[in-house]
């Protein structure tokens, strides 16, 4: 069911960590020994997919009101196989030449499950009131296994194999209650409350390396020593705890003006949000007087509880890292109020306009004003936004549109925490001193609705970013590399886009075909002539495209769709170039799907056949090595390579 089952939890003479810290080696190391054995995979054959969907609803009369509801659940479990490729680079500016630091291959192996239900429940007094209250539970887990090798020059021109095993549970809950009701006939009051948990609980992340001297005839040697660290040997017990409270309402108010319907709308909301996240990290150790000889043991033998001792010896050792930034606490409060008009001033104009204003109040780290963790903000923002529609004839639209949006950054980006990730084969770390980013936007756009069902549009739009977040990677080697989050001081983003949606049945044998696309091309620069930056802007792609065309013949329950999309490059880190190290940039990467749908048995039933990713082309992260951005194959220096494989899906409906 995707719910661990205990056999990956502290022992239960583990107390609390400030208990843990203050044992003696050999109390610790006895918490080790007591600890699961696994840090070898078990090799089996993956069942195939399953997936089971089941949903119903209900109308009914209780004394004399209406009431309805649904209720469903749903239940899905997904293997996945990956292949990897992970590297370090270096670029040699004398010679333009790539020096490879770390060349490491990945194969990931995944079980994915999700389980979930949903239940709702509404009651119609009358024609002018209705309350609603609404419920979802989801549990969203993966169990995955990464198996290591390749070589690292960092040590000695190592060869290096090894594993880790990660186990991630994400517990999903929500209950809404929400009412609209008709105070007077032109007055209309929608009021709402909810409260949303998310728990997130990785328990007993283990990691495994050895090393190999490939110019000796030794054999693997497990990577430890007489430091603790989180790259091998280490146990890491990770848990989030989310509770979001919100509340608010609107009144909406109708009148007539200019002989045309006006509205006024006003509204207020209220939302908290209180974070606690807990990073619990454990390594075994080996004393500097250990018996060199365990470190030839396997990864099925090597942590047996038989080769621990009492932390000083010439055995296993077990203890916690310790750091105070491996914890922390987070506090929001965001009060939202706005008020909006919408004017039709003629049969042709309609404006839509208003101001939103928010206070928002964070607090992150810790509510010690003394700990260095601790950071608190205050910010109010005014965000304007415009929205004008002339109707040119009863086909074609002409919109302008206006506005202010802000982009907060997450808490995890806020935090002082640092952690290794494995995959990534680098540091992660947030930065308490992260500024919210405020986008002016602009948007033009020209629509046409040439009948039912099909339409045509182009736009132009420009975005101005203040203070935009990006993620950044410092430092060329697995031992100095951090992945952290930098504010750009400005941004700007412009382009132009299309869409279409067109029936093909002015095409001899197309009657039963539709096709549809969109495409937008962005030009984006981030500019700081005091640090001599000219480039994109961090995850932002040049172009975007998607095509999709679709066959329906209604009458035999017969319906196909073949669907592409692709990204240009964009930078996915931005590189350190103090150090010698460039952008990372993500290769375009085209990807087709199909889906195959009939109806069956008198149409209640429906079988569905999917292929996810025909291509199943690789994806590439890579370092430019000249001048280009563009990604030259064969030339640019990989940093990153996966390979996720085509998907086979067959699904059968049957409504009753």
């Amino acid at each position: 069911m995707g719910i661990d089952d205990g056999t990956r939890s502290l022992p239960e003479n583990y107390t609390r960590k400030s208990e843990f810290d203050t044992t003696s080696f050999a109390g610790k190391t006895a918490i080790g020994k007591q600890m699961q054995n696994a840090w070898s995979p078990i090799e089996s054959t993956a069942p195939l997919n399953l997936s089971f969907q089941a949903n119903g609803g209900f109308v009914s009369k209780v004394f004399g009101k209406t009431v309805g509801g649904i209720l469903g659940v749903t239940y899905n479990r997904t293997n996945k196989y990956q292949k990897l490729l992970n590297r370090f680079n270096n670029i040699d500016d004398a010679t333009n030449t790539v020096i490879i630091t770390n060349d490491y291959n990945d194969d990931k192996y995944v079980q994915e499950t999700s389980v979930g239900a949903l239940g709702s429940l509404s009651l119609q007094f009358n024609p002018r009131n209705k309350i609603s209250a609404k419920a979802i539970v989801n549990v969203n887990s993966s169990n995955a296994v990464i198996q290591r090798s390749g070589f690292d020059i960092s040590r000695n021109d190592s060869q290096v194999k090894g594993s880790e095993f990660t186990f991630k549970e994400n517990t999903f809950f929500t209950v809404q209650v929400g009412g609209e009701h008709s105070l007077t006939k032109p007055l209309k009051f929608k009021w709402y409350g909810a409260f949303n948990i998310l728990d997130g609980y990785i328990p007993d992340q283990r990691r495994i390396l050895y090393t190999q001297d490939p110019t000796s005839t030794d054999p693997y040697k497990l990577l430890i020593s007489n430091t603790l660290s989180q790259q091998s040997g280490s146990r890491i017990f990770q848990s989030l705890s989310d509770y979001i409270y919100t509340a608010g309402g609107d009144l909406n108010y109708n009148f007539n003006w200019l002989n045309q319907t006006q509205a006024i709308k006003g509204g207020y909301m209220l939302q908290i949000k209180d974070r606690l996240y807990d990073a619990q990290l454990f390594a075994n150790y080996l004393p500097s007087t250990g018996n060199q000889a365990l470190r030839l043991l396997g990864p099925d033998v090597v942590f047996d509880p038989a080769n621990f001792g009492n932390g000083t010896d010439d055995k296993f050792g077990f203890n916690s890292i310790q750091n105070r930034n491996f914890r922390y606490l987070a506090n929001t409060i965001l009060n939202a109020g706005f008020l909006q008009f919408d004017n039709q001033f003629t049969k042709k104009l309609r404006v839509v306009w208003g101001l939103r204003v928010e206070n928002y109040d964070q607090l992150v780290g810790s509510v010690k004003n003394w700990d260095p963790r601790h950071t608190n903000s205050k910010v109010t923002d005014y965000l304007p936004g415009v929205n004008a529609t002339f109707k040119l004839n009863d086909k074609t639209n002409f919109r302008l549109s206006g506005s202010q949006t802000v982009i907060r950054p997450e808490l995890r980006e806020l935090s002082f925490a640092n952690l290794y990730d494995f995959e990534l084969n680098a540091s992660i770390q947030g930065d308490p001193t992260l500024k919210r980013t405020k986008v002016s936007n602009l948007d033009l756009r020209y629509e046409i609705y040439p009948r039912a069902g099909e339409v045509i549009n182009a736009g132009l739009f420009y975005k101005h970013f203040t203070n935009a977040i990006e993620q950044y990677i410092n430092g060329v080697g697995a031992s100095s590399a951090t992945i952290t989050y930098v504010n750009a001081a400005k941004a700007t983003s412009y382009g132009v886009e299309v869409e279409a949606r067109k029936k093909l049945d002015f095409i001899n044998g197309f009657k039963n075909f539709t096709f549809q696309a969109n495409a937008a091309y962005i030009h984006s620069r981030v500019k700081d002539e005091a640090k001599q930056i000219d480039r994109p802007m961090q995850g932002q792609s040049p172009y975007v495209l998607n095509f999709g065309l679709l066959y329906d013949v209604e009458k035999l329950g017969l319906n196909a769709t073949l669907l592409y999309n692709q990204i240009g490059e964009r930078i996915y880190l931005v590189g350190d170039l103090q150090q010698n190290a460039p952008d990372i940039y993500e290769a375009p990467r085209p990807v087709l799907d199909f889906q195959l749908a009939k109806k069956v048995m008198k149409k209640k039933g429906e079988v569905k056949l999917n292929i996810a990713d025909i291509i199943n082309q690789k994806q590439y992260f890579y370092q430019n090595v000249g001048d280009k951005t563009s990604f030259q194959k064969g030339t640019d220096a990989y940093r990153f390579t996966r390979k996720f494989g085509t998907t086979y899906s067959i699904i059968f409906n049957y409504s009753l």
